[in-house]
């Protein structure tokens, strides 16, 4: 049995909180997306803003305590979970909400399949369990009638890819823990950075709407403000957290984010939740909470 001192216990239970904290918080993140969306703000531009105010946040810290030596060591993972972020933003404007946020959350089935090939963990009966469960929500989510379950458009893709993302980030972070929380932001935001310029250049090579701009500068306060209230904080949060909770529990606790999305998105976006959606969502985040209690 793991024993923990009671400073273990306290920094574990504060950890959990800022987890639960910030899926609440990012439960009603598209909401600002989407009313940018709305003015002719593309996704791709509030997405690289997002992250390049995040960049330059862990900067005077960086600065005064010159930890740059380490950067090689604990950059991968801040770059997965910023590349993993940066495409969860875009498709917050590219499919339904829901699906979205559904689809990144599937984090639980990836971490578990991740760590049986990576480093040869035993596939428990709890682990089994949340493999099928997260699937199955996925089929629900995404219909089975038809055949084999599949994203139905390029947002549901990004969703996806970038759960898949976030599972790896999370791992590599409570792998490799940073002595400290600047150094994480700041490759979290550099991966963001990197992504969402990438998809953004995509965007307007393709002319696509996640390059639109036409209301770009007179918004520009008003993206600044959401990635000072929205983005910056939980980033803090979430990084300092990863170092000290596995993965699964990261996940469970993050689903706050799932229940807070989906009643958000039913009361205020006007997308359908139905019953696929209230059995699909109950599923994925069972999976979660699968995940978490298989470990106790």
């Amino acid at each position: 049995m793991r024993l923990f001192s009671s400073s273990q216990t306290h920094s574990l239970l504060l950890a959990s909180v800022a987890v639960a904290l910030c899926g609440s918080v990012w439960g009603v993140f598209w909401l600002p997306l989407r009313w940018l969306d709305a003015q002719g703000v593309g996704g791709g531009w509030t997405a690289l803003i997002f992250n390049l105010v995040s960049l330059l946040a862990p900067l005077p810290f960086l600065l005064r305590r010159a930890r740059w030596v380490v950067f090689a060591r604990h950059a991968p993972a801040g770059l997965l979970l910023g590349t993993a972020f940066s495409l969860y933003t875009v498709s917050l404007v590219m499919t339904d909400v829901l699906h979205a946020i559904l689809l990144f959350y599937l984090t639980p089935v990836w971490s578990t399949l991740a760590a049986r090939m990576l480093f040869g963990t035993r596939l428990t009966l709890s682990r089994i369990m949340a493999i099928v469960l997260g699937l199955s929500g996925m089929a629900i989510l995404l219909g089975a009638t038809d055949g084999l379950p599949m994203p139905r458009n390029a947002g549901d893709w990004v969703a996806l890819i970038s759960g898949m993302l976030w599972a790896a980030g999370t791992m590599h972070s409570y792998a490799r823990p940073s002595s400290g929380v600047a150094l994480p932001v700041f490759s979290f935001s550099l991966g963001g950075v990197i992504s969402s310029a990438l998809v953004l250049g995509l965007a307007l090579q393709m002319d696509l709407p996640l390059g639109y701009s036409g209301a770009l500068v007179p918004s520009l306060p008003w993206i600044i403000l959401a990635a000072l209230v929205f983005f910056v904080p939980p980033n803090f949060l979430i990084l300092w957290a990863a170092q000290r909770l596995d993965p699964g529990r990261i996940g469970i606790l993050l689903t706050t984010e799932v229940m807070v999305g989906a009643i958000s998105a039913a009361l205020l976006s006007g997308e359908t939740f139905g019953t696929p959606e209230f059995v699909g969502t109950a599923f994925i985040i069972g999976a979660g909470l699968v995940e978490v209690l298989g470990r106790r």
